[in-house]
Protein backbone atom coordinates (compact mmCIF):
# COMPACT_ATOMS: atom_id res chain seq x y z
CA UNK A 1 0.00 0.00 0.00
CA UNK A 2 2.77 1.88 1.07
CA UNK A 3 4.19 1.82 -2.33
CA UNK A 4 1.20 2.76 -4.36
CA UNK A 5 1.01 6.17 -2.00
CA UNK A 6 4.31 6.68 -3.21
CA UNK A 7 3.42 6.65 -6.68
CA UNK A 8 0.63 8.62 -6.58
CA UNK A 9 2.19 11.18 -4.45
CA UNK A 10 4.80 11.47 -7.51
CA UNK A 11 2.67 11.39 -9.88
CA UNK A 12 0.94 14.77 -7.89
CA UNK A 13 4.35 16.35 -7.87
CA UNK A 14 5.35 15.86 -11.53
CA UNK A 15 2.11 16.93 -12.98
CA UNK A 16 2.58 20.26 -10.88
CA UNK A 17 5.69 20.49 -12.20
CA UNK A 18 4.31 20.36 -15.82
CA UNK A 19 1.48 22.68 -15.19
CA UNK A 20 3.53 25.62 -13.67
CA UNK A 21 5.80 25.00 -16.75
CA UNK A 22 3.69 25.94 -19.17
CA UNK A 23 3.39 29.11 -20.99
CA UNK A 24 0.25 30.57 -22.24
CA UNK A 25 -0.15 30.90 -25.86
CA UNK A 26 0.30 34.19 -27.82
CA UNK A 27 -1.98 32.46 -30.59
CA UNK A 28 -5.39 34.76 -30.56
CA UNK A 29 -6.39 38.46 -30.90
CA UNK A 30 -4.14 41.28 -29.38
CA UNK A 31 -4.86 44.60 -29.80
CA UNK A 32 -3.47 47.96 -28.11
CA UNK A 33 -6.36 49.96 -25.75
CA UNK A 34 -8.48 52.31 -28.28
CA UNK A 35 -7.20 55.92 -27.61
CA UNK A 36 -9.32 57.66 -24.69
CA UNK A 37 -10.83 60.15 -27.40
CA UNK A 38 -11.99 56.88 -29.09
CA UNK A 39 -11.51 58.02 -32.50
CA UNK A 40 -8.28 55.83 -33.46
CA UNK A 41 -10.47 53.16 -32.41
CA UNK A 42 -8.03 49.40 -31.32
CA UNK A 43 -5.16 48.40 -33.31
CA UNK A 44 -3.48 45.23 -33.11
CA UNK A 45 -3.78 41.84 -34.82
CA UNK A 46 -4.81 38.56 -34.70
CA UNK A 47 -1.91 35.39 -34.74
CA UNK A 48 -2.99 32.35 -36.43
CA UNK A 49 -1.44 28.92 -35.37
CA UNK A 50 -0.31 28.30 -39.09
CA UNK A 51 1.93 31.59 -38.75
CA UNK A 52 -0.35 33.77 -40.29
CA UNK A 53 -1.20 37.01 -38.82
CA UNK A 54 -4.80 39.21 -38.82
CA UNK A 55 -4.11 42.76 -39.12
CA UNK A 56 -6.52 44.84 -37.25
CA UNK A 57 -6.99 49.04 -38.02
CA UNK A 58 -2.88 49.39 -38.83
CA UNK A 59 -3.81 51.72 -41.93
CA UNK A 60 -0.80 51.06 -44.67
CA UNK A 61 0.53 48.02 -42.58
CA UNK A 62 0.19 44.64 -44.11
CA UNK A 63 1.16 42.05 -41.84
CA UNK A 64 1.64 38.97 -43.77
CA UNK A 65 3.09 36.32 -40.93
CA UNK A 66 5.00 35.57 -37.97
CA UNK A 67 7.25 33.12 -36.47
CA UNK A 68 8.38 32.93 -33.32
CA UNK A 69 11.83 31.50 -31.98
CA UNK A 70 13.06 31.84 -27.94
CA UNK A 71 11.97 34.87 -26.68
CA UNK A 72 11.82 36.32 -30.09
CA UNK A 73 8.65 37.19 -32.55
CA UNK A 74 9.42 38.08 -36.01
CA UNK A 75 6.34 39.95 -38.11
CA UNK A 76 6.79 40.08 -41.40
CA UNK A 77 4.86 42.56 -43.92
CA UNK A 78 4.23 45.26 -46.60
CA UNK A 79 4.01 48.84 -46.36
CA UNK A 80 1.56 49.91 -48.82
CA UNK A 81 2.08 53.77 -48.19
CA UNK A 82 4.41 55.88 -49.94
CA UNK A 83 7.70 54.26 -50.60
CA UNK A 84 5.91 50.46 -50.63
CA UNK A 85 8.21 48.07 -49.40
CA UNK A 86 8.50 44.30 -47.42
CA UNK A 87 9.79 44.46 -43.81
CA UNK A 88 10.37 41.67 -40.83
CA UNK A 89 9.95 43.80 -37.33
CA UNK A 90 12.32 41.40 -34.52
CA UNK A 91 10.27 42.17 -31.46
CA UNK A 92 11.31 41.13 -28.11
CA UNK A 93 8.64 39.03 -26.14
CA UNK A 94 8.70 40.31 -22.44
CA UNK A 95 5.33 38.90 -21.13
CA UNK A 96 2.77 37.02 -22.32
CA UNK A 97 0.04 36.02 -19.84
CA UNK A 98 -3.76 35.21 -20.34
CA UNK A 99 -4.48 38.70 -20.86
CA UNK A 100 -1.30 41.00 -21.80
CA UNK A 101 1.25 40.34 -24.52
CA UNK A 102 4.38 42.63 -24.06
CA UNK A 103 6.52 43.18 -26.71
CA UNK A 104 10.49 45.43 -26.92
CA UNK A 105 11.97 46.83 -29.55
CA UNK A 106 14.91 49.21 -29.39
CA UNK A 107 14.04 50.50 -26.01
CA UNK A 108 10.38 50.43 -27.26
CA UNK A 109 7.68 48.89 -25.37
CA UNK A 110 4.21 47.51 -26.24
CA UNK A 111 1.49 46.13 -24.17
CA UNK A 112 -0.89 44.59 -25.99
CA UNK A 113 -4.63 43.07 -24.26
CA UNK A 114 -6.17 39.82 -25.09
CA UNK A 115 -9.04 40.29 -26.70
Amino acid sequence: MTKYLKIIALCGVLGLVFASCSHPSIIGTWVEPAAEDGMTGEIGFTLLEDGGIIPINMGYVELKNWEKSGDVILFKGSYTGTNPHDFVDTMRLVKVDETQLVLEQAGYTVTYQRK
